[in-house]
């Protein structure tokens, strides 16, 4: 009597990599990042502060994809992120566009941050 090996289950990773819901990821995400941020001169598309590349800022859909907003190059900024206790762009934008008010944060002297 031979033994046989079950067949190992294989998760399908289709579902993970598939481009279905209209967003690119990947190399391309990548390309597209350094291109916007080279034709924003690396300055935040909203207070114009010089981010850094690859961790100074976010990619930023200037309409929302909830809110039907198409991900392409012209529906996309560069908004600096938060540092060192400065609340970013991004962070303000994305509270906004969520209907949200960001919490602010008071240092040990009681004044905000």
């Amino acid at each position: 009597m031979a033994l046989t090996a079950a067949p190992r289950h294989q998760p399908d990773m289709t579902a993970r990599y598939d481009n279905q819901d209209g967003r690119i990821r990947g190399r391309k995400l990548q390309e597209r990042r350094l291109r916007l941020w080279a034709q924003a001169k690396g300055c935040c598309a909203s207070c114009g502060t010089l981010t850094t590349f690859p961790d100074g800022f976010q990619l930023d859909h200037k309409v929302p994809l909830f809110k039907a907003g198409p991900d392409t190059d012209a529906n996309c900024q560069v908004l600096c992120v938060t540092v060192k206790g400065r609340v970013g762009c991004h962070d303000r934008k994305t509270a906004d566009d969520m209907g949200q008010k960001l919490q602010v944060a008071i240092g040990d002297d009681g004044f905000p941050i």
